[in-house]
């Protein structure tokens, strides 16, 4: 599932997780940058945002959600 470039940078879909196994984030590297929609969690599996990425700079809409999963704000980002 992860991947690396012939330079040893992230390519692709990843998914990192925290120390126990549960899921961190999710979303595509492109020459180890992030790039497109990403996903962050909490610890208990409840999403912590949301965001989008171009060429490893913040890009488009950001929500941000509490541990309940209830979101409490978003933001634009050119």
């Amino acid at each position: 599932m992860n991947h690396f470039n012939d330079k040893g940078l992230k390519e692709g879909y990843w998914e990192e997780y925290y120390y126990n196994s549960d899921l961190l984030s999710k979303g595509n590297f492109i020459n180890g940058k992030r790039d497109g929609y990403l996903e962050f969690y909490y610890l208990n599996g409840n999403i912590t945002c949301k965001v989008n990425f171009i060429n490893g700079l913040f890009n488009g809409y950001w929500e941000w959600y509490d541990e309940k999963g209830k979101l409490t704000h978003k933001a634009f980002y050119l």
